[in-house]
């Protein structure tokens, strides 16, 4: 073994906290999960197919989710409290998501654009208590509880967690949808969802660490992050920060076209057994990636990841020039090369979190989760609605008659094109700038955090 590497035992977290990681983290992104892919499907299957209902929609909602997480994290961190904006966050959070049952099954209405108003209200209130109570205070209550012995695991468990409650859905509850029975399916997630925010008053417990922070006024919290000079005084996080753009804006490339990739593109027709085979794998890869990183410091894996992705990519896009009969060639390319983008995207989000956290001064915690949201999760979102439409307009195919009589594709669609795997490489490499950067600091960075939790433990 180098005698450079410094081997560090995981600080253990304790079974409370583990359920309270991965209950209200899966719950979390189930309720997400519905605001996200399942709005707009309603949307367009009652409401109206018209592009701008959807995109009033989903852009409303992520302006709301930007600027709840900036005040709630601000103010979790004023009061010194997460557990009451998880907590009752949660119970209001599924109380609104339930409340969309009343919309009904079939079409609602002739007034579209009341309609679409009313649903878009419902859904930035339903966004505000959900982004206040887990892009703010649930992910600010992890970095009060875990340091730079376990965050690695900790934080490659969260990324997975999309994954896991997009399974579940698809698995338990996708089938409510397909038949019509739309109000059901709002009651059950939002039940769910209020039935983890009542569990966690009982059992959620905050940080002891964790103190209340009234030094200035609360405006001077909520814009702490988006100073320039604190920005410079905290460099480092604003580096992850953007190290998790690009592997979000990567995995938007080809994640939200999923199926219609592999059922239509690579002519698979039964997609469940390479989406479970590829899940499966890059869950072991992340879990297993996560520990290493903790144990011999993160240094060695900003590298390999940024790599796993672009590799990944490429292989994905290689399928494009495999003969199209030669089904077992192109499965076995798909397993691999998704395995390693999907793999590869967890290990890099758990990664630059967790060393995002490392860096973040502890009594501003709060005050860095809507910068988080804004330069992780938004910017990529909004990058992608033009990069996308680029790709697949410049290197999508007309669909083939089959595929217009069986109802897939339109006259004047693009079949989504392989290209979309090969953007997703490209952009996975930028990854590589702000590792090159993470790598040369973290060696010290990570010694130095070690002998204050040896001082911390004395």
């Amino acid at each position: 073994m180098n005698k450079n590497i410094v081997i560090a035992k995981a600080n253990k977290l304790g079974i409370n906290n583990w359920l309270c990681i991965v209950m209200l983290g899966l719950v979390g992104q189930l309720a997400w999960i519905i605001e996200n892919m399942y709005f707009s499907t309603f949307i367009q299957a009652n409401i109206t197919k018209d592009a701008w209902a959807t995109s009033a929609t989903v852009a409303s909602s992520a302006i709301v989710a930007a600027f709840a997480t900036i005040l709630g994290g601000a103010l979790s961190d004023r009061m010194g409290n997460r557990k009451k904006f998880i907590s009752f966050g949660y119970i209001i959070w599924g109380i609104v998501t339930a409340s969309f049952a009343f919309f009904g099954n079939n079409h609602v209405s002739s007034n579209i654009v009341l309609i679409v108003i009313l649903f878009s209200l419902m859904d930035c209130i339903m966004t505000f208590f959900g982004s206040i109570s887990n892009d703010a205070a649930y992910n600010a209550w992890i970095t009060d509880i875990t340091d730079i012995t376990n965050r690695g695991l900790v934080d490659v468990i969260i990324s997975m967690m999309p994954i896991a409650a997009l399974m579940i859905v698809f698995v338990g509850f996708d089938g409510l949808t397909k038949t019509g029975h739309w109000s059901l399916f709002f009651i059950i997630i939002g039940a769910i969802t209020t039935f983890v925010g009542i569990i966690g008053i009982f059992i959620f417990k905050d940080s002891k660490h964790l103190k209340p922070n009234t030094e200035g006024t609360y405006l001077k919290n909520v814009l702490y992050g988006f100073k320039p000079n604190n920005i410079k005084q905290n460099k480092m996080i604003y580096i992850c920060f953007i190290a998790m753009l690009f592997s979000s804006l990567a995995l938007q490339m080809w994640q939200p076209y999923m199926i219609s990739l592999f059922q239509y593109t690579l002519g698979i027709a039964n997609y469940v057994i390479p989406i479970g085979i590829i899940v499966i794998l890059a869950a072991l890869i992340s879990v297993i990636g996560g520990k290493l990183m903790d144990k011999f410091g993160k240094e060695f894996f900003f590298y390999p990841v940024a790599l796993i992705g672009v590799l990944g990519g490429i292989i994905c896009f290689i399928i494009k020039f495999i003969d199209p009969a030669n089904d077992l060639l192109k499965m076995i390319l798909l397993i691999i090369g998704g395995t390693l983008i999907m793999g590869g995207n967890m290990l890099c989000c758990g990664l630059f979190l967790a060393s995002s956290r490392d860096y973040t001064p502890k009594d501003k915690v709060g005050s860095f989760q809507g910068v988080r949201i804004v330069l992780a999760v938004m910017f990529p979102m909004v990058l992608a609605s033009f990069i996308c439409p680029f790709v697949i307009n410049t290197f999508g195919t007309e669909p083939t008659a089959e595929l217009i009589a069986a109802g897939a594709y339109q006259i004047g669609d693009k079949v989504y094109p392989y290209e979309l795997f090969l953007f997703s490489a490209i952009i996975s490499a930028l990854v590589f700038i702000p590792s090159v950067i993470c790598k040369k600091k973290d060696k010290k960075f990570r010694e130095q955090k070690l002998i204050e939790l040896e001082t911390l433990a004395e």
